[in-house]
């Protein structure tokens, strides 16, 4: 057993000397400080001297995965490794992966700014071994980094195993210097599991007693307030996970062909430790963004819950920032739906700091500054993160004051109906329309005297989030051998569709879910979705069957081809040898658009500037889609320069050539990769000529001339910063343009004009449709106010020898809802000295309309406003106006009769009341 100090050998080893250790005084627990930077760089060579191989962070947003949204842990990236589904291209690997645990199992949102040590966005650092070493190893490296390299205290440190791990528990006690007493037995808390199905196995964690060392031996085996119980004093650090079984559906395990190790430590609390932080808002991860909070709102940082506006802040700012910058922006569904909650549970703390503009994008630069140096993809991405937070950021206030304003007519009709509960579909419509978190509406019930059905808010999130797994590609469980019937073990289909478009293949698997047929082979020429290109469909048969292919799904390296039954009997005897052939035709399409995305993206960079990038693609038979980042929307000439650009690099008929090389040179060369991406060793670099050069893995034309012709269809804004055009070419492009040719045609006949003045003829008739309308408008205007004039305002009385009033219902036969505007103007001026309280039911939609006009010569003495307020008291409906006018919509046309009834009292009421006023003055 070593029991020396490694520490200055170790640096010695790996020339660590760059690094600084630094003592900070105020340190409780005696260690010397590294900054984040440093702990990430320590962590990484210490693993590397022992022959790991350094793997840089995957995307936060996870490839090929349905059951996560995001990255929640290092492990991800080589989940198909654990399953025997990918081959391992390294025995040992090391990294810091960014994560995110914002949803399903794994969600931390709720305790953010509560404690000091849970974050939506962190750091993970893991070292692995795919089938190399095990418990041993991997039990005395983290000993050792943690004891003799970070120097942390043994006394303060304890290690918890699986209660049947005897083996892990005996490395413990036989391979370091930990006391006996110091490793304690768990049940389910010490066995990992990645999901309902899948990798699983025990692990031993390592936790950090931050707490008083005269009490700990009184504390650290109590149920709640010592190790593995619900308190900030003993925190775990490191988690070593041994993986070597697989959770079958059924609930039971079978052992893995392969052991591995997954291990994860929380860099932020690591650092909290080394920097001897209170919590992890105090490390240099946070301070500067913390720091930067209090410089823009002048309101400083308490401790505790009083400073929770402040941490959630800047813990949301870090999870936007990388979000973003991996290119999941804002949006209504997915990943997408989640980062834009984030957003504005992030922008409502802002508010509460009274920011009533845009903020949180101003701390995107201080986030950068401090995370560059491990992340150098963020500072060219700035502007962009910046400008997406801004105008999310900038929709969502706008929304807020909607939702608040929606939120205050509730409480006042809950009120009056003496109810004290907002039911749980009211909670539900505020959180999915207007963005309100949970505690956002709990925190205005609360200041109400109300109380919320949450029971019944977390019923229609839990149907809001069946919908979204249920328009899911495919399940969880093709993750698993499980439910499979194997005829072959391979792991792998090899593609052969860019070469060829039938081929005879062999079954690997296959499974029966849903009416549909799942089918794996050896090989196959149909392309799986991937980068933006979807399936491919066709047919697979032989003797006995005929299947229809109608999507081809890739799960990890396996190509899985969704089927539906045409003939024949599934069986395994049946399914073991097939022809396979993909539509030629609807390939053949899907090669003219996916090509033609890429001669759009170069012609969008050459009209608009190199800032724009893909930030997503549709490539399907019939249409494409391409999403970028560009901050405005495109003008006409822009759109037909774009256009032009595409169809001249068609009919110059560029030869579209592809190579293999090592994904370095692809990149050294100028090949354009698509951000956030992971890729492979090895890539296909797609040219076509010097005018486009992009990796890319799809299947495209030979030559540019087979797209035969490209249109642009539209030009939108998808979320804040990015645009999506959509475009269609080759059969769907001639037939749309012979439409609108055939319509042109059509207008000539109709119009007796030829093509070149179309434009001037319709112009001309929209013109003079426009001096009709304009004709018949005022006709109207004056029918209208003939009728009131000469019916309705006779019907005023005078009050109390002092003003008129009128208060009456319109006839809808006579006026129509469009006049209701110019009604009421015509009243304030055929009553100087008079109100007049007009109602107005339409008799289409039935919607009931209240007017309210104070004549020029008692505006001194009423308020339209004020007499819309009380009214509105008695029949409850929203509007608005100036002080001689207002006009509002009634929530219930039953309230008709209430209105004519009892606004005259009202008035005299305001008018006794004003009077009453002044003569007390």
């Amino acid at each position: 057993m070593v029991t020396c100090n490694l520490r200055h050998i170790y640096l010695d080893i790996v020339q660590w000397s760059s690094f600084e250790m630094k003592k900070q005084d105020h340190n409780p627990y005696g260690i010397s400080s590294l900054t984040g930077q440093e702990v990430r760089e320590s962590f990484r060579k210490f693993f590397a001297n022992k022959l790991h191989k350094f793997v840089p962070s995957s995307n936060i947003a996870p490839k090929d995965d349905p059951s996560i949204l995001f990255t929640n842990a290092g492990m991800n990236q080589f989940k198909g490794i654990f399953l025997g589904e990918s081959k391992e291209e390294h025995k040992r690997a090391v990294n810091w992966q960014k994560c995110l645990r914002v949803s399903g199992k794994h969600n931390d949102l709720d305790d953010v700014g509560r404690d000091g040590t849970h974050h939506t966005f962190f750091e993970m650092l893991g070292s692995w071994s795919f089938g190399d070493y095990y418990k041993k190893e991997a039990i005395i490296w983290a000993w050792e980094l943690l004891t003799q390299v970070w120097n942390i205290p043994k006394e303060r440190l304890f290690v918890t195993v699986y209660k049947d791990d005897d083996e892990a528990h005996k490395i413990w006690q036989e391979y370091t210097d930990i006391k006996v007493d110091r490793i304690l037995r768990f049940d389910k808390d010490n066995f990992w599991e990645m999901g309902s199905v899948g990798p699983c196995g025990p692990c031993t964690e390592i936790h950090f007693d931050k707490g008083d060392l005269a009490t700990q031996e009184e504390t650290f085996q109590h149920k709640d307030l010592g190790v593995n119980g619900e308190n900030e004093r003993y925190v775990e650090i490191w988690n070593l996970v041994f993986i070597q079984f697989e959770r079958l559906q059924d609930g039971s395990i079978k052992p893995l062909s392969k052991k591995h190790v997954d291990t994860g430590a929380g860099l932020e609390r690591i650092c909290a430790i080394l920097q001897g932080s209170e919590t992890n808002y105090q490390t240099d991860l946070f301070a500067p963004i913390i720091d930067k909070i209090t410089e823009l709102t002048q309101i400083q940082h308490k401790k505790g819950l009083d400073g929770m506006a402040h941490c959630v802040i800047a813990d949301h700012v870090r999870t936007l920032t990388f979000a973003i910058c991996d290119s999941i922006t804002p949006g209504n569904e997915g990943r997408g739906y989640v980062i834009r909650r984030i957003l504005r549970r992030a922008s409502r703390y802002s508010h509460q700091l009274g920011q009533k503009n845009p903020f949180l994008y101003k701390l995107v630069s201080t986030v950068i500054s401090i995370m560059k140096e491990s992340y150098p993809e963020l500072p060219s991405r700035q502007n962009f993160i910046e400008e997406v937070i801004r105008s999310e950021e900038q929709r969502f206030l706008n929304t807020l004051d909607q939702g608040l304003q929606k939120m205050d007519r509730l409480v006042k009709t809950l009120e009056k109906k003496n109810e004290h509960m907002i039911k749980g579909e009211d909670v539900f419509l505020f959180h999915d329309t207007y963005g309100f978190p949970l505690d956002l509406t709990k925190i205005i019930a609360e200041e109400n005297n109300l109380t919320i059905d949450e029971i019944s808010f977390k019923k229609h999130m839990k149907e809001q989030q069946d919908r979204a797994r249920k328009s899911a590609k495919f399940s969880s469980s093709f993750l698993s051998e499980e439910s499979w019937v194997i005829l072959d073990p391979s792991r792998e289909t090899c593609f052969l569709g860019y070469d060829s478009l039938d081929a005879q293949v062999k079954t690997t698997r296959f499974k029966e879910e849903n009416d549909c047929v799942y089918i794996v082979f050896d090989s196959t020429p149909f392309y799986a979705e991937s980068g933006g290109q979807i399936g491919d469909i066709g047919y697979v048969q032989n003797q006995n069957l005929k299947l229809k292919v109608k999507d081809t799904i890739k799960v990890l390296d396996l190509h899985v081809h969704k089927c539906t039954l045409i003939d024949g009997l599934v069986s395994k005897d049946n399914l073991s040898q097939f022809t396979a052939q993909v539509d030629v035709g609807a390939r053949h399409a899907i090669m003219k658009n996916h090509s033609a995305t890429h001669l759009l993206h170069a012609a969008l960079k050459k009209a608009l500037g190199s800032h724009v990038n893909q930030q997503g693609s549709y490539v399907g038979y019939d249409r494409l889609r391409f999403d970028f980042t560009h901050h405005k929307g495109l003008s006409k000439d822009e759109l037909e320069q774009i256009e032009t650009t595409v169809n001249e690099k068609i009919q110059e008929n560029l030869p579209v050539k592809t190579d293999i090389l090592p994904l370095e040179q692809a990149k050294s060369s100028g090949a354009e990769a698509l951000f956030g991406e992971k890729y492979d060793d090895f890539v296909r670099v797609l040219s076509m000529e010097d005018f486009s050069h992009e990796l890319c893995g799809g299947t495209h034309v030979k030559a540019t001339g087979e797209i035969g012709v490209f249109q642009i269809l539209s030009e939108v804004s998808i979320a804040a910063g990015i645009r999506r055009v959509e475009a269609i070419t080759g059969n769907v492009a001639i037939k749309n343009i012979q439409k609108g040719t055939g319509v042109l045609e059509g207008l000539e006949e109709i119009l007796k004009v030829n093509k070149d003045t179309i434009n001037k003829k319709v112009s001309e008739l929209k013109n003079q449709v426009k001096e009709q309308e304009k004709l018949i408008r005022q006709f109207e205007s004056e029918r209208v106010r003939s009728y009131i004039k000469n019916t309705v305002v006779s019907k005023k009385k005078n009050i109390r020898q002092s003003f008129d009033l009128l208060v009456t219902d319109l006839d809808s036969n006579i006026v129509d809802k469009k006049d209701l505007q110019g009604s009421l103007d015509t009243f304030r001026d055929l009553l100087p000295q008079g109100i007049a309280i007009i109602t107005h039911c339409d008799k289409e939609d039935k919607n009931l309309s209240l007017l309210i006009s104070v004549g020029r010569q008692i505006r001194s003495s009423f308020d339209a406003r004020v007499i819309l307020k009380q009214i509105l008291e008695i029949a409850p409906g929203r509007g608005g106006g100036k002080t001689d006018r207002v006009r509002a919509g009634i929530n219930s046309s039953r309230d008709i009769d209430v209105i004519i009834e009892k606004s005259e009292a009202i008035v005299e009421k305001i008018y006794l009341e004003k009077n009453s006023k002044q003569a007390d003055n």
